[in-house]
C-alpha cells in the first residue's frame, strides 16, 4: 500500500463507482422505500451517513425525504466526490462532509433521524460496537440503514489467510440479524445482496485495479497492487462467492 497515500488502492478500485459495495440501485431504493422519516411544517429530517463514501447512499435519502445530510469520510478522493455528486443535484447547501474518521468527526450531541452505516462499520469498531454508537446518535423512534458482512458458511482457513480475516470478525446471517436487539434496535427489512450484485461489485474492483496497473506498470506501487488484486480476486473466485455474504438491514427503535 502506497504510504504517501494510505486510501489509493481503494480509491482506484473504486474509480467510475458510486455504489462502493455490493448492492445495486434498485435494491438501495428498495431499502429507503421501506422507511419513513418525521417532518414538520418547518424542520427537515436529518440524516448522518458514516463512512459515506463517494455519497449515493446519502443523497438518495437526503432526495427522497428532503433531508439535511450528513457525511463521514475519511478518504479525501471520496469526500471530493460525494461533494461534487451534491452540486450536481443541486443539494450542496444542504449536505455537510466531515472528511475525518468518525472518532475525529464533530458528532458529540448531535442527533438524527436517520443513520446510515453500509459496509463501513469497522469505522466505528466491530458489528456490536457500531450498533451501539449508532444508537446514540439516533433517538427513541429514529432508523438506521445498516450493512454488514456475514458468513454464507464456515470459511476455509485458507480464505481467510488470503485476506487476513478472522472468523470472529462475522457471524452467521441469523445470528447477524439476531444482534441489533441487544443494541436498542429492531430489525424491520433487509436485503441480502445477491450473486449478481458480488459478482459486479468484484468484478469491476478487479478490472478497475487491473487497468490501472496496465496504465502504470512502473509506479512504486504497481507490484503491491499486483499482488493485492490478484490474492483478493482469487479468493472471491474460489471461496468468497460462497462463503462471504452481505446484509442490508433496515432497524428502528
Amino acid at each position: 500500500m502506497s504510504t504517501a497515500d494510505p486510501f489509493r488502492f481503494t480509491t482506484i478500485a473504486h474509480q467510475g463507482r458510486a455504489l462502493l459495495g455490493p448492492l445495486s440501485p434498485a435494491s438501495v431504493d428498495g431499502l429507503l422505500s421501506g422507511i419513513t422519516l418525521p417532518r414538520g411544517p418547518v424542520t427537515r429530517p436529518r440524516i448522518v451517513d458514516v463512512g459515506c463514501g463517494k455519497g449515493e447512499i446519502l443523497l438518495r435519502a437526503m432526495r427522497r425525504f428532503g433531508a439535511l445530510g450528513t457525511g463521514v469520510e475519511p478518504n479525501p478522493a471520496f469526500a471530493a466526490a460525494a461533494l461534487e455528486r451534491a452540486r450536481a443535484l443541486a443539494l450542496a447547501s444542504d449536505l455537510v462532509v466531515h472528511e475525518l474518521p468518525f472518532d475525529a468527526a464533530p458528532l458529540d450531541g448531535a442527533t438524527f433521524d436517520l443513520a446510515i452505516c453500509t459496509g463501513a462499520s469497522h469505522a466505528i469498531g466491530d458489528t456490536a460496537q457500531a450498533l451501539s454508537r449508532l444508537a446514540r446518535l439516533v433517538p427513541g423512534g429514529g432508523t438506521a440503514l445498516f450493512g454488514t458482512g456475514f458468513w454464507q458458511r464456515r470459511p476455509d482457513p485458507e480464505y481467510l489467510d488470503a485476506f487476513g480475516g478472522a472468523e470472529a470478525e462475522m457471524d452467521p446471517l441469523d445470528a447477524t440479524l439476531a444482534l441489533p436487539a441487544a443494541h436498542g434496535w429492531a430489525v424491520s427489512a433487509h436485503h441480502v445482496s445477491t450473486s449478481a450484485e458480488w459478482d459486479e461489485y468484484e468484478g469491476a474492483y478487479a478490472r478497475n485495479v487491473r487497468a490501472w496497473l496496465a496504465a502504470h506498470p512502473s509506479d512504486p506501487d504497481a507490484e503491491a497492487f499486483r499482488r493485492r488484486i490478484e490474492t483478493w480476486n482469487g479468493a472471491y473466485q474460489r471461496w468468497g462467492r460462497d462463503t462471504m455474504g452481505f446484509v442490508t438491514l433496515v432497524l428502528s427503535r
